[in-house]
């Protein structure tokens, strides 16, 4: 909405007009763009309307049409509806720029606020410059104040795209400065901006490589495209070096494919080919990766920071446990994280992170302490987290054993759907077999795929649940799912613990569990599967048959099948356990459903959610009251006891390390 960007601004108030300046116009493009981007949106950049707008005369208002009429010069009009009000606010609050000087620096530099489409190809979005002004920081505190001015140090970026990454460094720093993207354009436009900079167009993954790993040192009988001033400086032992760089972020979908839609090719590089020979698994579709692998290889003996903008996977992903085994072992200095949505572009809202690394030190990345400070779009510190770097082998997936499937039984899509047409045929349960618990991935993306079925998941990540294993698929149920996701524990994994769990935990858990909503066991009668019939037991079913006797059931059906009926497996399991008095709220909560459940029974829809049987499941109840005013009133209820209980267990969580820390 358009007053999340005016609303913010009022507290500057109308007396003091903010100048618009070439170190500030790309936060007030920002602004500016909030307000009016969507209005001018056309064949042109919003960038070149705002260009044309905050330079004085060249932007014409007609109040009574309600629009602005944009002056490119040479002619060129373009008209726009624009509300007046927003806009005679925004120039309330900002002076025009009247100064030439100005307007070359802003036009200079202007390029850096739109992102083109074969940027986007191969995931390069620009770095906000407040973030790269943070790094140049973190790097100072690393390093030493003023490190150029010794002359011992160089700095290379080999994916530099217009340079903001080194905007922030002073004149002097220049001399010292490499700078490589792959589009001439951007050379062009670097060597504008760093004048006394060595700027040249390079391809990082594809030219030289094969000179840099032919051997363990630089032979110059070799055919370079590399400056020849920067092979020097590289062959010269004394010098130190800052890696300071932001690789794309894309990830090739597949293998094997000349260019063609999509990102299907973009990683297929040369150093993408040699990766696949050293064996390093998927993480060899990474850009990022690709980046560091040769970096790795082409600074061995020397003395190195390492300043890296990525995605943190390559510290705790499963798919990089072989990359960090064999590439990545360094000395991590210090770093900071932010969201992914300051990136103009880019989807989903996860980490990002600017790590420094010290190369000329080996260490595991997993025998180290790596917290990292937290900061705000604002860039505003607003605390810190420990980023957990562990062997996959301790991810909480691999905690709990996963019987063999030997029977076969029908796959569910979902509650009370049983998914026939897969190819891929998902359709064996164990011996022993209570229930399907879906935990596929073992990060905080996956979250949501979390759920407990009546029957095998149809798709991957199901394991059986049985009484070996229950306690265990409690736990991670609730682990997986009590903590809210945000932008920063995005990239998360959830970790087994080394502690001995306390009893009332499990058994908060598997209450919790029991009348949560990504509970979807169900009862279902004479499913038809492969030419057999099934009939799907609810062994979540929370309550004994001895008590249920005692209750008002208005289905004869039902109170008659209780005669000869069995106890299901949580009922039991209930029944010699002892509860905190939070778990026991819950249980009533959950009661005062199921009684209202069985005594309203001849007046409800059963039919529409396959209720055939005493033992429904809670969503087949939930969805079958859920025109039901006093069952609103119920549920209500219980939702405030889940939520309780979600209080108390998620500290223990994190106490029981589980997830890592968030300090905020």
């Amino acid at each position: 909405m358009i007053t999340t960007y005016l609303d913010p601004q009022q507290e500057f108030g109308f007396s003091d007009k903010k100048i618009i300046t070439e170190e500030n116009f790309e936060d007030v493009f920002e602004y500016w763009n909030g307000i009016f981007g969507s209005s001018v949106k056309n064949g042109f950049k919003t960038s070149k309307y705002f260009v044309c707008d905050i330079q004085k005369g060249r932007t014409h208002l007609s109040k009574e049409e309600g629009k602005a009429y944009f002056d490119f010069g040479n002619g060129e009009v373009r008209m726009k509806k624009i509300l007046m009000k927003d806009y005679q606010f925004f120039w309330q609050l900002y002076e025009k720029v009247t100064s030439p000087d100005t307007m070359r620096g802003i036009l200079s530099k202007i390029d850096r606020l739109t992102d083109e489409d074969m940027r986007r190809f191969h995931g390069e979005f620009f770095t906000p410059i407040r973030f790269a002004n943070k790094a140049l920081e973190y790097i100072e505190k690393t390093i030493g104040k003023d490190w150029w001015k010794s002359g011992d140090y160089r700095i290379w970026d080999m994916a530099s795209g217009t340079g903001n990454l080194e905007w922030y460094l002073p004149n002097e720093s220049y001399k010292y400065l490499y700078l490589s993207t792959l589009y001439p354009s951007e050379v062009e436009h670097c060597e504008k901006l760093f004048p006394s900079a060595t700027v040249f167009q390079y391809d990082y993954l594809n030219d030289d490589v094969g000179n840099v790993f032919a051997g363990d040192s630089l032979d110059f009988d070799f055919t370079w495209k590399l400056p020849e001033k920067l092979r020097k400086d590289l062959a010269n032992s004394k010098l130190k070096w800052i890696i300071l760089i932001n690789p794309p972020f894309a990830t090739s979908q597949k293998a094997g494919n000349k260019y063609g839609d999509r990102k299907n090719d973009v990683s297929n590089t040369i150093v993408r080919k040699i990766m696949h020979q050293q064996k390093l698994g998927e993480v060899s579709r990474e850009l990022f990766a690709q980046f560091m692998f040769r970096v790795k290889k082409e600074f061995e003996n020397k003395n190195v920071h390492f300043g890296l903008f990525s995605k943190i996977k390559y510290l705790n992903s499963n798919n990089d446990q072989k990359f960090r085994n064999n590439v990545f072992q360094f000395e991590y200095k210090r770093g900071f994280i932010f969201s992914s949505l300051t990136f103009s572009g880019t989807k989903g809202n996860f980490p990002v992170g600017f790590l420094i690394w010290n190369l000329s030190k080996s260490i595991k990345i997993e025998n180290q302490n790596i917290i990292v400070d937290i900061f705000n779009e604002n860039v505003e510190k607003i605390g810190h987290k420990k980023i957990p770097s562990v062997n996959r082998n301790m991810f909480l997936n691999k905690w709990i054993d996963r019987p063999k499937g030997i029977k076969i039984f029908p796959p569910f899509g979902s509650a009370i759907k049983v998914k026939t047409d897969n190819s891929d045929k998902r359709d064996r349960i164990s011996d022993g077999f209570i229930a399907s618990l879906m935990t596929p991935g073992n990060d905080f993306q996956q979250q949501r795929i979390t759920y407990l079925l009546s029957g095998p998941s149809a798709s991957a990540g199901g394991l059986s649940v049985t009484s070996s294993n229950f306690d265990k698929a409690m736990i991670i149920h609730a682990v997986r799912l009590v903590p809210k996701a945000t932008w920063i524990n995005d990239r998360d994994q959830f970790l087994q613990t080394k502690q001995e769990l306390s009893e009332e935990f499990v058994n908060d858990c598997t209450i919790w569990n029991v009348f949560s909503n990504s509970n979807q066991t169900a009862s279902i009668k004479d499913v038809e599967y492969e030419k057999e019939i099934y009939q799907i037991k609810n062994n979540f079913f929370p309550f004994l048959i001895a008590e249920l006797k005692d209750w008002e059931i208005t289905d004869s059906d039902f109170s008659l099948a209780l005669a000869s009926a069995e106890d299901r497996f949580v009922a039991k399991w209930l029944s010699e356990k002892e509860f905190s008095k939070e778990a026991k709220e819950m249980i009533e909560a959950g009661k005062e459903i199921y009684k209202y459940y069985f005594a309203n029974l001849n007046q409800l829809r059963t039919n529409l959610f396959e209720i055939k049987t005493w033992d429904a499941g809670l969503w087949q109840i939930k969805k079958v009251l859920q025109d039901q005013d006093l069952a609103r009133d119920l549920f209500k209820k219980l939702k405030e006891k889940h939520d309780i209980l979600r209080d108390k267990i998620l500290p223990q969580i994190y106490d029981y390390e589980f997830i890592p820390k968030i300090e905020i």
